[in-house]
């Protein structure tokens, strides 16, 4: 069930950074216009708003932290020999993370390996004092924001020129460099977008999120929250229906997380963002749980299953996969695709990449990402062929 989770997470993922390989993101909103398809665009951008945004990737930080609190209870009575096994895990986690981040600057490695090292810390809190913390720090980020909101005079956002921008390059250069330009060219850009992902954490209050988030998925895993709760259909009435208001009304008054607050009614609105990601996240878990509850849900989550026992590795490769498409370095069809086309293409990535994952998991353990991270926790190399 948990790797049903993964799957449908990883899928959700990637329908969100596909717009960044693609530059769709990027491109000036008069050249977004020109594109085929153009007129399903809305459509595609209120699904994103109210179904993608936020919502996977908060379902991948809850996992993680489920798995970290999975091997925890699992090692409880071995502590001493299985946390410095952990951090040696989270360690190399670490330096894929950085080489990751080398050739995509939206790597998310890095940031869940930093703050992995931080759950470690707080694995003897009880029960719930990690709700409490988990709580505590998926509101702080609106602490900074009143902060900020009292003491400095915020200038209220002006309009944008495309769905991202950065102060020091304009999208004609930036899209000029991803489109057209060479390895050494993009190689640069990244790391300015890298640079400027980690300073966009200010405002987005990313990192105590993803932390709360982590501990949130410690405390289920250590509550049995999997074995009985998320199968619970008030609990799933509940998410869905609080998760449905905050969404609405956020999407419907313009909320956005990527600038600070410039008044109480916007710190109001980033309030509302967040409760919608992680509510809606949180019901799309219990809806996949009662689905893998059903011969006929298993047998539909099939792709996503196969995809969660290997998704570290297809996390990667889509990476791979999105720059050899979109970028010059690669085939080159950068800024040719609207979103209906996007959501398409992504389909395909998707499905292609569940069968790869149900061949290689016919003969092999784990994939190759996996058990290359197996071999340097462990130091040395693992059995990973299957049985004949």
């Amino acid at each position: 069930m948990i790797d049903a989770i993964r799957g449908f997470a990883v899928a959700g993922i990637l329908l969100a950074n596909i717009q960044s390989w693609s530059g769709y993101k990027f491109l000036p909103f008069t050249e977004v216009a020109e594109l085929s398809l153009f007129g399903m665009d809305e459509l595609f951008r209120l699904l994103n708003a109210t179904l993608v945004d936020g919502r996977f990737y908060s379902i991948f930080s809850i996992l993680f932290g489920v798995g970290f609190g999975i091997q925890y209870v699992k090692n409880r009575d071995r502590l001493d020999t299985f946390i410095p096994v952990y951090r040696r895990r989270i360690f190399f986690l670490l330096l894929i993370g950085c080489i990751h981040a080398l050739i995509w600057s939206g790597d998310i490695l890095m940031l869940y390996a930093v703050l992995a090292f931080v759950l470690i810390a707080l694995r003897n809190l009880r029960e719930h004092q990690i709700l409490l913390m988990a709580i505590a720090l998926l509101s702080m980020f609106l602490v900074s924001h009143a902060l900020n909101l009292v003491f400095f005079e915020v200038p209220v956002p002006e309009a944008k020129l495309a769905m991202k921008v950065y102060p020091d390059i304009s999208p004609f250069d930036l899209n000029q460099i991803l489109g057209h330009g060479n390895v050494t060219e993009v190689f640069y850009l990244n790391l300015h977008n890298l640079y400027w992902r980690w300073l966009d954490f200010l405002p987005n209050g990313r990192i105590t999120r993803v932390l709360g988030l982590f501990l949130l998925g410690f405390w289920m895993a250590r509550t049995n929250y999997f074995s009985d709760a998320i199968c619970s259909e008030r609990n799933l009435v509940m998410f869905i229906v609080i998760g449905a208001f905050c969404t609405y009304w956020s999407v419907r008054l313009g909320g956005n997380l990527s600038y600070w607050a410039y008044s109480a009614s916007d710190l109001g609105l980033k309030a509302l963002i967040v409760l919608g990601q992680v509510f809606v996240a949180l019901a799309y878990m219990s809806l996949i749980a009662q689905l893998f509850r059903r011969p006929l849900g298993q047998s539909l989550l099939w792709p996503f299953t196969q995809i969660g026992r290997m998704a570290f590795t297809s996390y990667l490769s889509q990476t791979v996969i999105g720059i050899s498409i979109f970028y010059g370095i690669g085939f080159g069809l950068y800024g040719q695709y609207g979103l209906a086309q996007l959501w398409l293409l992504a389909f395909v990535i998707f499905v292609s990449q569940a069968i790869f994952s149900a061949v290689w998991l016919t003969y092999f353990r784990q994939g190759p990402v996996e058990w290359l991270w197996r071999c340097m926790s462990q130091g040395k190399l693992q059995p990973n062929f299957r049985s004949a």
